[in-house]
């Protein structure tokens, strides 16, 4: 593991749904979506559908909350069209923070915290969070 893979993600998840509609009315481009039933990469067929959009693994690692703002900042004028999409088509919705710790007593562990802008988005948009975290170690 490096540190290289720290990355946050938003996403909208339903029983159903054609992503391809929430790229249109959301206006932003995912960087992974599916539909229910496609080839999964851990199952043969996905049970879930989904849109998602994400920062690049590994953009930046100390200040996890530069890639939150990243995210957010793309979507904060949709709260509106997400929220319609989140109604019309019962979807949840997980702003999903990963991030890798190095065990290395020797190096700077990350910080994150939401700034208001941040918390305003998720509490309009009824998003919840979750963190990952996985420990590496930079000496082995």
């Amino acid at each position: 593991m490096e540190r290289g893979n720290t990355y946050v993600y938003f996403a909208l998840t339903g029983d159903s749904f054609d992503p391809q509609i929430v790229t249109e009315r959301i206006g932003v481009n995912p960087t992974n979506k599916w539909n229910k039933g496609d080839k999964g990469k851990y199952k043969p067929n996905l049970d879930y559908s989904s849109w998602e959009l994400s920062t690049q693994k590994g953009k930046e690692y100390i200040m996890v909350d530069s890639l939150v703002d990243e995210v957010i900042g793309q979507l904060f004028e949709k709260i509106e069209i997400i929220n319609e999409l989140k109604n019309q088509f019962e979807l949840d919705s997980v702003l999903r923070i990963v991030m890798y710790i190095d065990a290395n007593e020797e190096q700077s562990t990350p910080t994150l915290g939401h700034d208001l802008k941040t918390i305003e988005f998720l509490h309009r948009t009824q998003t919840k969070t979750d963190v990952d975290i996985y420990r590496f170690n930079s000496v082995k």
